[in-house]
């Protein structure tokens, strides 16, 4: 499917973020504090652009319009981040370019509904484009002198060449830039006025509660999702990060692929059980093992923890939300079970390596998957309610 292409592309950027941004940072002489507090910055700002503006893309139907000047924040920012070596400019640069990071995947995969129509239970085999596109950055980064993980200028520029591609794709596939039709959108369907907050009241026990377990499971993964690079480059003492983020991701691609069987065979509350014990294991996997094994069996966990979890939950919430209030369910998602939990783990993560180390800090966040499992078997009759 055409889509796949900037699907591709920006994933492709996440490919380079979410391997270097953390050694960028350590790079501008930032210690692992800063770091967590700054892609805690980083990670609130994300959630602006999903919570506020979604629905107005939605309404309007210039998803590519809107896609290109996200494309546009992101490329504009890179060269005060690396040449300006101040923690408040830093903070500043980070957060204008995670608006732009973080707001492309929803409203892509807002064009990805549009263009599917009523065929969506398709959306996997379109988003494991970008898983793909995520791992070949990954590779490319990691065997061949492209980039030069000491300078963070080189980290800079390897992140702004997928942006251009993404921002050219747009440009020069027509259909990426048509108009869609607006999307009658239902009164309180924005976060941003009291009626919002009121259809809130509509969501089920079963949703708040699902909510819950997704957010502590996202919160056991920030260690492996925002600290892994450091932890194998300060910790193992090795430079094969790039590498082992593209194994997490290929290990994750059949997974996503094949997540809708899963999901019809099982059932979305026993994948959301099993993911959960998938996080708890690969949090004890880095621990007890600080090797090159250990961090090669641990990502591969990447399979079930984000592979099953991702989708899983994306259903669990749609089973559990009124028909008319799905993106308001979908944004809860991204805004709390994912954006909350990253903001709290960040900050709370680069605290503990400074003062504990690094086997702690995935020993400590062993206990958040812990006691969403507990919660599960608690509250397993009520979890089952749907809509």
């Amino acid at each position: 499917m055409i889509m796949g292409i900037p699907l591709f592309l920006i994933f492709a950027v996440y490919g380079v973020v979410n391997a270097y941004l953390p050694i960028l940072l350590f790079r501008l002489g930032y210690s692992a504090t800063i770091i967590g507090i700054l892609q805690g910055v980083f990670e609130a700002a994300g959630l602006i652009f999903p919570i506020l503006f979604t629905s107005k893309v939605d309404r309007k139907g210039t998803y590519g319009s809107v896609m290109l000047f996200l494309g546009f924040l992101m490329l504009v920012v890179l060269p005060p981040l690396v040449l300006i070596h101040n923690f408040w400019v830093t903070a500043l640069v980070l957060a204008i370019f995670a608006i732009g990071f973080k707001g492309s995947v929803p409203v892509a995969d807002a064009l990805v509904s549009r263009m599917l129509g009523s065929n969506k239970t398709n959306y996997g085999k379109v988003r494991v484009l970008g898983s793909i596109g995520f791992v070949c950055m990954a590779l490319l980064l990691q065997f061949t002198p492209l980039i030069n993980p000491e300078d963070p200028v080189s980290i800079a520029v390897w992140t702004g060449i997928p942006v251009l591609l993404f921002m050219l794709s747009i440009i020069v596939i027509p259909r990426l830039r048509k108009k869609y039709p607006a999307i009658k959108q239902n009164e309180g369907d924005s976060f941003s006025n009291a009626k919002g907050l009121a259809v809130l009241r509509e969501f089920p026990f079963s949703f708040w509660l699902g909510i819950s377990l997704i957010f502590l499971g996202f919160l056991g993964m920030t260690p492996s999702q925002r600290f892994f690079s450091l932890y194998v480059q300060e910790y193992l003492h090795l430079n094969c990060y790039a590498g082992l983020w593209a194994l997490s991701a290929a290990a994750e691609v059949p997974f996503m692929f094949l997540s809708g069987r899963f999901i019809r065979k099982f059932g979305t509350e026993k994948i959301l059980l099993i993911s959960l014990v998938a996080i708890l294991i690969r949090n004890s996997v880095y621990a007890i093992f600080p090797t090159f094994g250990g961090a090669v069996a641990g990502q591969l966990f990447h399979s079930v923890c984000f592979g099953l979890f991702h989708p899983a939950a994306v259903v669990f919430i749609t089973e559990r939300v009124p028909k008319n209030r799905i993106a308001m369910g979908l944004t809860l998602y991204s805004s709390v079970a994912i954006g909350i939990a990253s903001v709290f783990g960040n900050v709370t993560g680069g605290i503990i390596i400074d003062f504990l180390g690094y086997r702690m800090l995935f020993v400590l966040f062993s206990v958040f998957p812990l006691i969403s499992i507990a919660l599960f078997y608690f509250f397993r009759d009520r979890l089952c309610n749907r809509i």
